[in-house]
């Protein structure tokens, strides 16, 4: 039995989307087994409980972290016989009891899509009423401990890697790497060299000799923050000095070797070794379906990079046009209103050109992806396996140990849709305001309009008599811009969040919130925040 959790970005995180996921039944619906929700009012409807989440997170706007918590457990196939809906639910309970989530709402599924059968969490980190958001401390440890107790509870075969005899263990982010690409992570690679970078330290005599010795491995060691850091020499890959082995700290160090010193004359060692990402699976037969695997994958990286290319020279011609454009109507004499109206028409005018200028790239891009629709060696594998080539499918089966996925891939077209409505929305503000018959002020409102589709669908719209435009939302509540100010039904998250966004297409990153008002800022400083 292990756990483990999957980090999401404060960016990239979307309940919806993961809890939409976790209900997925598949094509076939061989994926899920059941799916259930936890601590919501709403009762059992997993769809509705995922809208009462989204409320009760929008109701925090002061954290900036990731406000959903990933949570994977994944059993061994000889426990699957005895593994009940209702002893999944018990650990389910007893997991989110450990990591303080009893109270959180939370979706739950079971899925059966690999040879390891495996529960999928997402747990809602804010508190449904006390709108604060927590965060388990060294929660790993958490997890860890309570899955041997559970092993005990539930006569579940007791997983050997995890256990306290293990002198070292991969890290989530490096075990999903490996699982997902079918190749070496560069922690793994480190981790084999440890036992030989470690007696290093017994026969050098300072920095520049150590330097030397791991070296001979692809590996420099470097500062980073208040600890060290061993880093491939050719690429980005580090990990952290300490995590291999906690002789390989600052402080231990320096107290063998003194101070750190850079070192000198690297390019001269000889590699005995170096990192290269080489596939994990076993059987012999690898060799000839790697090396078509690595010229696929670089005839795909050669084509998108041909593509970014010409895209980039397009957009850069486009920016240079309406730069040229801008500094002649500058240097006319013309009325700074006048020129205010010409240079906003402008900027729509580019906008659209540059909006086109991306749609045009995306069908190659699709077609590209569609020809070569993998990332990597697992993938290569399995598309192999998919058109017959038993080679392929006997060294997936080399490697025995499997994951769940960890987030449903972004497809082709979702991208091609959203340049699809850029260029659509840009070609709809241009129309606007060279529109003529219309005044200054109502081109505005009929903009403002405009952004609000941009931002949601269902809403209704009126303008009063000072010249405010007044958005009605499907819950009841209304967002008022009045061009200085857009304001919002204090007591609706929704509303925030919507108005929120609006003023970000209307304003970029210069709004700012107070209370249920948010006002366009007149200047920031470095690294102040936009919204509060």
């Amino acid at each position: 039995m292990i756990s483990k959790r999957i980090f999401i970005k404060a960016a990239h995180d979307n309940y919806a989307r993961l809890a939409a996921y976790i209900s997925n039944p598949g094509p076939r619906g061989e994926k899920i087994l059941f799916n259930w929700s936890a601590g919501c009012v709403g009762g059992d409807n997993y769809q509705e409980n995922i809208a009462e989440v989204l409320d009760v997170q929008a109701l925090n706007t002061r954290t900036q972290k990731s406000k959903t918590y990933h949570l994977v457990v994944s059993f061994r196939p000889e426990d699957e016989r005895q593994l009940t809906p209702k002893i999944f639910q018990a650990i389910e309970e007893k997991m989110a009891q450990a990591l303080g989530y009893q109270e959180h709402q939370r979706h739950c599924g079971v899925h059966k899509d690999t040879d390891n059968i495996h529960m999928h969490v997402a747990y809602n980190m804010i508190h449904p009423e006390k709108y604060t958001h927590h965060k388990a401390f060294r929660d790993f440890w958490i997890r860890n401990n309570l899955c041997r107790e559970l092993e005990k509870e539930y006569g579940l075969v007791v997983d050997v890697s995890q256990t306290k005899d293990k002198k070292y263990s991969l890290n989530d982010k490096a075990a999903v790497m490996e699982a997902h690409s079918g190749q070496q992570s560069f922690e793994t690679y480190v981790m084999a060299y440890r036992e030989k970078i470690v007696e290093a330290l017994d026969f050098a005599v300072d920095w520049q000799s150590f330097h030397e010795v791991i070296a001979g491995y692809g590996l420099t060691i470097k500062p980073r923050g208040n600890g060290l850091i061993i880093k491939d020499r050719h690429s980005k890959y580090a990990i952290k000095a300490s995590t291999l082995d906690r002789s390989l700290s600052m402080m231990k160090l320096e107290m063998l070797f003194g101070p750190y010193q850079v070192p000198k004359g690297l390019d001269k060692i000889p590699e005995i070794k170096g990192y290269t990402k080489k596939p994990l699976h076993r059987s012999p037969e690898r060799g000839q379906l790697f090396t078509e695997y690595k010229n696929t994958i670089e005839v795909r990286k050669m084509r998108l990079q041909k593509m970014k290319e010409q895209e980039d020279i397009l957009l850069a011609s486009i920016k240079a046009k309406w730069d040229d454009k801008r500094q002649e109507l500058e240097r006319k004499n013309i009325a700074k209103k006048n020129l205010y109206r010409l240079l906003q028409l402008g900027r729509k005018h580019e906008a659209e050109d540059r909006a086109k200028a991306r749609l045009s790239f995306q069908e190659s891009r699709n077609s590209v992806r569609q020809d070569i629709p993998f990332t990597s060696w697992n993938g290569f594998l399995q598309h192999k396996a998919e058109q017959g080539n038993d080679i392929a499918l006997a060294i997936l089966r080399s490697r025995k140990q499997t994951f769940p996925q960890e987030q449903p891939p972004h497809s082709p077209l979702d991208w091609l849709h959203q340049t699809q409505r850029r260029a659509q929305y840009a070609s709809k503000e241009r129309a606007l305001l060279e529109k003529n018959g219309i005044s200054t002020q109502g081109k505005k409102r009929l903009l403002s309009v405009l952004r609000m589709e941009q931002t949601t669908q269902n809403f209704q719209y009126y303008i009063d008599r000072k010249g405010a435009v007044i958005f009605t939302l499907k819950d009841g509540s209304t967002i008022r811009d009045n061009g200085q100010e857009i304001i919002f039904t204090a007591q609706s998250p929704i509303a925030q969040q919507i108005a929120l966004n609006y003023a970000q297409k209307k304003w970029g990153k210069k709004a700012l919130l107070e209370d249920n008002t948010i006002t366009r800022a007149k200047s920031l400083n470095r690294g102040q925040s936009v919204t509060r």
